[in-house]
């Protein structure tokens, strides 16, 4: 019988696990017989110089294997050694932990396949190009990824994966998905949702551009970027931004310029509820109204230090100069290209018209009809090719692709193509699997965040107790529901 196991390991670790389970009841469930055959099997490992293993084994449960470059198949348990152009596979319900030799830990979920391209770690030549075939994995990088961001890649049929020092994990969807995501949405009914409070995204920009939000932290903004309410916009010098709201509004701000979100709030359907009220406090803007302005055009303002703008459905500019001490350009100018506004102050309220330009000098000043509007190196923001659902979409399904939520440090998804989307922790990414749609997600998908087996990177197996049968034995043998061996 003994021989018979060793044939049937040596052919495809998958059997071996079925033997076990046909003979336990008449071994007793005896870990001895397990050791045996661990041994004998041991001597049919290829034979690996030190210099070429680039990890070991953590934790393993399960039917989890490596197939060498050369073919040959071998069993994963407890400090098995991981060799350069391993393929690893994990079976359903089975899953495993690996360490590697610059410290970083990969967690691999069940029906898996991953492989280890190139990975080394030594002066000279850092290198970590995995690939993952089929299901998913999270990683926290190690020393790789700190010496040389650049080196840590995670190839797929769709996209590659690239890091700056991070904590991420990355799924490769098919029906699965959609099963688990309604499963998580289920077991979520009765917690508070995350909710995202975000109100605009930065779809464009040139140069240095930032966000102090209302604790005063300062942020570097890129494409994508979401803003929220009491957020300070700031362009830096030879720098401009185009910004998205979501009720679709658009403003561009000039270089030099300072904008505070004070109050936007939309809410389909609900006009009374719906309102977005600006500030300017320096430089210039470019606006193209939303739905806010079209539906409720007296829930639409901005302030200036000398008056209070309105619309009526619009698209106009505006510029503040600083306060007025003597002749020449000084206060509020500005003028309108699309439909009409009017501007409200100590001196009352004036309508300005399509192809008006204006100055206002004084909160007491009424408005002086100018020959030329202000000059703007920046573009109309109507004129801006912006691909809104790209920006704001939160997927309502779980179609095929890649999926990718990031923990910590930033994430980036690259197609062959050369298009990138950066995320940032608490953000996700999606890429259809014919690598037409890649999708930054304001927050990642139920079933990324509530994956159990990806937080036993940290060796937190209590997280399974509800798929084992509420009773996970992280210990050695046989589990109690009859799922096979468990191979620490």
């Amino acid at each position: 019988m003994v021989d018979l196991l060793i044939l049937l390991v040596r052919k495809h670790m998958l059997v071996f696990f079925i033997g076990i389970n046909m003979i336990k009841n008449k071994l007793l469930k005896s870990n001895l017989v397990i050791t045996f055959l661990f041994v004998l099997m041991s001597s049919h490992v290829y034979a690996n110089s030190a210099s070429n293993e680039i990890g070991k084994v953590v934790f393993a449960r399960g039917a989890v294997s490596a197939q060498s470059p050369s073919g040959t198949v071998r069993v994963l348990g407890k400090q098995t050694p991981i060799f350069q152009g391993d393929i690893i596979t994990t079976g359903p319900k089975s899953f495993s932990v690996i360490k590697m030799i610059d410290d970083s830990r990969i967690s691999i979920r069940p029906d898996t396949v991953f492989s280890f391209e190139d990975y080394s770690y030594n002066e000279g030549h850092d290198s970590a190009v995995m690939r993952l075939f089929k299901g998913g994995l999270r990683a926290i990088s190690g020393l790789i990824s700190k010496n040389e961001p650049e080196a840590f890649q995670l190839k797929t049929s769709v996209a590659t994966i690239g890091i700056r020092g991070t904590d991420f994990d990355a799924r490769l969807c098919e029906v699965d998905c959609t099963i688990d995501e309604n499963d998580a949405k289920k077991k979520k009914t009765n917690s508070a949702a995350k909710v995202d409070k975000s109100v605009a995204k930065i779809a464009f920009l040139k140069g240095n551009v930032y966000s102090v939000n209302a604790s005063d932290e300062k942020i570097k903004l890129k494409r994508g970027s979401s803003l929220f309410e009491g957020d300070m916009i700031e362009t830096k010098e030879k720098s401009f931004a185009v910004i998205v709201f979501k009720d679709k509004g658009r403003v561009t701000l000039k270089e030099n310029t300072q904008f505070k979100i004070e109050e936007h709030r939309y809410v389909a359907g609900k006009p009374e509820e719906n309102s977005a009220v600006f500030r300017l406090i320096k430089g210039g803007m470019r606006a193209f109204t939303g739905f806010i302005g079209k539906i409720n055009k007296e829930a639409y303002k901005v302030e200036t230090p000398t008056a209070t703008i309105g619309i009526r459905g619009t698209g106009y500019d505006l510029v503040w100069s600083g306060a007025c001490t003597g002749a020449g350009s000084c206060g509020l100018s500005g003028s309108v290209w699309l439909g009409a506004i009017f501007a409200r102050n100590e001196a009352g309220e004036f309508e300005l018209l399509e192809n008006q330009s204006f100055q206002i000098r004084l909160i007491d000043s009424p408005v002086l009809f100018m020959d030329t509007p202000p000059v703007f190196n920046a573009p109309r923001p109507d004129q801006v090719d912006i691909d809104f659902d790209a920006l704001f979409s939160q997927l309502d399904d779980v179609p095929s692709g890649l999926y990718v939520n990031t923990r910590e440090g930033q994430v980036f998804m690259k197609l062959d193509n050369g298009q990138v989307i950066e995320m940032i922790p608490g953000e996700g990414g999606f890429v259809s699997i014919d690598g037409s749609v890649i999708v930054k997600l304001e927050q990642p998908k139920a079933f990324q965040t509530s994956d159990p087996y990806m937080e036993t990177i940290n060796e937190q197996f209590d997280t399974l107790n509800d798929i084992f049968g509420g009773g996970f034995d992280s210990g050695n043998g046989f589990d109690s529901d009859g799922f096979g061996c468990l191979v620490q």
